[in-house]
């Protein structure tokens, strides 16, 4: 009897974080929106599991594989559209894990924004100036846009999640 009752927590916990979320605003932070938007500067990451010795540079905990600047207007429109799309899709669904495979870096005004981005998990951390971070969702829509751009500008991907059973 103990076995359905261990089997079902796991599940119980997502769904329960879930509803809590759900009840939750879901957007991005405002002084992130409007950094993000209104960037002078804006760096797409590719980020990995973690800080290693073997990389010496690393993004809020993360290692980052590779990184470009995007200088093109119209990619960093639609970059940012992805992203707005994919949080504005998000109807409360979040896993409990968080392995991120994407960063954004952007300045406006002296200040600086960082998103930490878990398609995956369909969770995103917003730091601005260095601050605490703010938890949003998104889903994983915006993924293809994100991985497209990397491998146009030539930055090596994270390695793909792995299939859940």
């Amino acid at each position: 009897m103990r076995r359905p009752i261990l089997l079902s927590l796991p599940l119980a916990i997502v769904i329960g974080f879930s509803a809590q979320v759900a009840g939750q605003t879901n957007k991005i932070p405002d002084q992130a929106r409007e950094i993000l938007e209104k960037a002078t500067r804006f760096e797409l990451l590719s980020i990995g599991y973690g800080p290693s010795t073997k990389n010496p540079e690393v993004f809020h905990g993360w290692d980052v594989i590779g990184k470009t600047t995007i200088n093109d207007a119209d990619i960093r429109k639609r970059l940012v559209a992805a992203l707005e799309k994919g949080v504005e899709e998000n109807k409360g669904d979040v896993m409990k894990c968080f392995n991120p495979r994407h960063g954004i870096r952007v300045t406006h005004g002296g200040m600086t924004a960082d998103f930490v981005i878990c398609f995956e998990c369909f969770q995103v951390m917003a730091y601005v100036a260095g601050g605490k971070g703010q938890r949003f969702l998104i889903t994983d829509s915006p993924a293809t846009v994100f991985n497209q751009t990397l491998q146009h500008a030539k930055v090596p991907l994270a390695r793909e999640p792995e299939k859940k059973k």
